[in-house]
């Protein structure tokens, strides 16, 4: 009986149904969500959502995907300008971001166009506080969002699973993060590093 049912259900609601009506929720979640980002591509979604925030400052390419549980997040004070500046996140066209990335940004952070990003990755261009001054004095929490710089990906560039991409780093074309890496300093074109914190194993000519 038990084998019977198995094979009704995998008539009328298989994996691939089950994924395709998956992909249809993303795709009115992205409508619902497109016009409180500053800009939305055609032909991009987002799947299930961890948190967002600051959608005003975002811009996203055409043909991009942002997986389930994504943390995509611009900070702002009051009068909307953080260290002299608004933050400004732009994600380029035709890129995937595994499930349960974390994008953060007070600052600026740019992303081109053909990225593939794993997952559970972090890209940052800030933390709570300057650790070179007195805010250590004062719980995390309540510490003020502080940038040591923007973080610039270009086009084609792959980072692995669980990496973190930190501030103050430009990572060149056609790059390769390896997974677990931590990236502190800028990737050359081409090149292909790994570690924590990484470095460049070789470049590829």
């Amino acid at each position: 009986m038990s084998g019977f049912i198995s094979s009704l259900l995998n008539i009328f609601f298989s994996y691939g149904v089950r994924q395709r009506f998956v992909s249809k929720i993303d795709v009115i979640r992205s409508i619902w969500l497109k016009s409180q980002f500053k800009k939305f591509g055609r032909h991009s979604r987002i799947g299930k959502i961890g948190r967002l925030r600051g959608l005003k400052y975002i811009e996203i390419g055409e043909k991009t995907v942002l997986q389930e549980f994504i943390f995509l997040t611009a900070w702002e004070t009051e009068d909307g300008v953080l260290n002299g500046n608004c933050p400004d996140l732009r994600i380029g066209d035709s890129c995937n971001f595994g499930a349960f990335g974390h994008i953060t940004c007070s600052n600026r952070i740019l992303i081109g166009n053909n990225c593939l990003v794993g997952k559970f990755v972090t890209i940052t261009d800030n933390s709570h506080g300057n650790t070179e001054d007195l805010s250590l004095n004062v719980p995390p929490c309540d510490r003020p969002i502080y940038s040591k710089g923007s973080v610039v990906i270009e086009d084609n560039v792959w980072i692995g699973d669980k990496s973190t991409i930190l501030p103050n780093v430009h990572i060149g074309k056609n790059a390769v993060i390896g997974a677990n890496s931590v990236v502190t300093k800028d990737v050359p074109a081409n090149a292909v590093v790994a570690g924590n914190p990484a470095k460049v194993l070789r470049v590829i000519s």
